[in-house]
């Protein structure tokens, strides 16, 4: 079956068209979020602190937005019973896999602004990850957009993220083993774990994908 299956197991495709616009919705907020975190890093680099903490309220705004989102989607489809039990229970999940990015976004953000830091804080690895992240955000994007049309290109894009989140993780031990050898200040430590675990998200995300289509395919 393809990543059409949705529109097999629904009672109302009307209602399944717009549930999918609600979700996706979700899913696109991740990359708007991290574009602001980027931009905050770079600013809290360049010690912009004024813009730091303007870039930071945006990113709690859009996770809010969010949440509104979610509110919707659970008013406007799930209490009309919609979808059956099981696709019920899938698309909810799916949906707690964006919004756990976006909130590890928000998390990220708001631990970099808890301290004025200078440009030593972020060296060259930790750009890489952030630079590596955004990428894996995107595969993310790709990979929930076309479930719902392609299980193929949908797994193509669930292995990305995989791949790049390797990458991450090999960053990760590098940064962590330079700290912990005074090479860069160990408040870089909590910059680093809070950037690592969005990509850690999204990776846990496309596995979820992968359980689906598996189980649908």
């Amino acid at each position: 079956m393809s990543g059409e299956y949705f529109g097999h197991l629904l009672k109302d495709k009307k209602i399944h068209k717009k549930g999918t616009e609600l979700f996706l919705k979700i899913v696109e907020s991740t990359e708007l979020a991290f574009d602001k975190y980027e931009k905050a890093l770079k600013a809290w680099r360049g010690e912009d602190y004024d813009k730091g903490y303007m870039l930071r309220d945006e990113i709690i705004q859009l996770e809010k937005e969010a949440d509104e989102v979610k509110d919707l989607f659970f008013e406007s489809i799930f209490r009309k019973k919609a979808y059956l039990p099981a696709v019920t229970e899938e698309r909810y999940n799916m949906m707690l896999n964006a919004d756990g990015i976006l909130n590890r976004i928000e998390r990220a953000v708001r631990i970099l602004c808890l301290k004025k830091l200078d440009s030593k804080y972020f060296p060259k690895e930790l750009e890489d990850i952030i630079d590596l992240t955004e990428d894996v955000i995107e595969d993310f994007i790709e990979a929930n957009k076309l479930f719902f049309s392609d299980f193929e290109e949908a797994s193509k894009y669930a292995r990305k993220v995989e791949k790049k989140r390797d990458k991450v993780r090999d960053l990760f031990y590098i940064v962590s083993e330079k700290i912990v050898n005074d090479e860069i200040p160990r408040g870089t430590a909590r910059i680093l774990n809070a950037t690592t675990r969005i990509s850690i998200e999204a990776e846990e995300g496309v596995d979820y994908l992968k359980v689906l289509i598996a189980k649908h395919s």
